[in-house]
């Protein structure tokens, strides 16, 4: 008797009143054995409930033994199913075994021979249950730890951005006109996103990079920041450094990779005259373009060490005169759809605080 699966559920499929009758004799003081005459009989019995082992004979009018045998495994897959066959061959055999079957009992069968096929059949169903109830187990343990993870990689993120707010925090105590200036380029970039109808996923990346983008002067000196004189040609090529050094800052962090373009490429021009690699037209990343507007409204909005705030209506004629040149001729019909404050933008831009 099976001590891994007492009281296992069989059925026996046959349509010969002998061999089946049989079979429940042999089997029913150990087991729950339920018994079918023809294959619809039996799917009626396999709708109905779920079988540990059922025995089938190959030869029956209507639906046959390894059609029915075919059907089973479709149903459920793991039960173990014994063929029956009057006629041993290797056709048969294979025919059988090909289809799912674990084994096959020839006709007249003896008591034993039925109890150690069942009981092989039993076994392997046991074995395939504690399998399966392990693999469930791991899961479990796999989710747990992808979801710690998923946790450990998110503090890791909130970390780095807390230094990266330091660091931009370091930018603006060294430049009285960079001063809460990325927190106003987010605001107008992401209303300009807006308009522009980006996804969710692109508002996200839009307002890292927005944040981001003047990282790099973090490598550019106090003196050539706060310079009210006109910059020299060497004074001005290490200003031009700034995207590079941003790109350089953010590349080696895996969750910033899409956001790197876009830092890199803020101060490209639409006609291919800007900086660092002259990049023209929509060649541009679309989130660099965005905030090469953005960065040069709050600009033209703001007093800097080298020039009186302009009005709006500046701004605005501004827009149109280097459309097709410094940007994006498409985006500044939208810029030009939005309202712009009469002052600096100061209020942060929710979700921003993070950065």
């Amino acid at each position: 008797m099976s001590t891994l699966t007492p009281r296992a559920k069989i059925l026996v499929v046959d349509d010969e009143l002998g061999p089946r009758e049989s079979l429940k004799l042999i089997l029913q003081d150990r087991h729950e054995v339920s018994t079918a005459n023809n294959g619809d009989q039996a799917l009626a019995c396999l709708d109905q409930a779920e079988y540990d082992l059922v025995i089938l004979d190959i030869r029956m009018p209507g639906i046959n033994g390894i059609d029915l045998l075919a059907e089973v495994k479709k149903r459920a897959p793991d039960t173990e199913v014994v063929m029956i066959t009057a006629y041993a061959s290797v056709e048969t055999a294979t025919n059988a075994l090909r289809h799912g079957a674990l084994d096959y009992l020839i006709k007249p069968f003896d008591r034993q021979s039925v109890l150690d096929v069942v009981e092989k059949g039993l076994s392997r169903r046991a074995h395939s249950r504690n399998m399966k109830n392990k693999l469930h187990q791991l899961q479990l343990v796999n989710r747990a730890l992808v979801e710690e993870i998923e946790r450990a990689t998110r503090n890791i993120q909130r970390h780095f951005l807390e230094t990266v707010s330091s660091l931009v925090a370091a930018v603006d105590a060294k430049d009285s006109y960079t001063k809460s200036h990325q927190r106003r380029v987010v605001t107008f970039a992401l209303l300009l996103g807006t308009e522009l109808g980006l996804s969710i996923r692109e508002m996200g990346l839009l307002r890292q990079a927005a944040i981001l983008h003047d990282i790099g002067k973090i490598g550019v000196p106090e003196q050539i920041l706060r310079k009210r004189a006109s910059l020299t040609p060497e004074e001005f090529g290490i200003i031009k450094q700034h995207p590079v050094v941003g790109a350089q800052i953010l590349s080696p962090v895996q969750f910033l990779q899409d956001v790197v373009p876009l830092v890199l490429h803020h101060h490209e021009r639409y006609d291919g005259t800007g900086y660092p690699d002259g990049l023209k037209g929509l060649a541009i990343p679309l989130g660099a373009r965005i905030i090469t507007i953005a960065d040069a409204v709050d600009a033209m909005l703001s007093d800097r060490p080298y020039a009186a705030a302009k009005t709006v209506a500046q701004v605005r004629e501004q827009l149109r005169l280097f459309a097709g040149t410094q940007f994006d001729p498409q985006l500044v019909e939208l810029a030009l759809r939005i309202d712009l404050p009469s002052r600096r933008i100061t209020q942060s831009v929710p979700g921003s605080e993070g950065m």
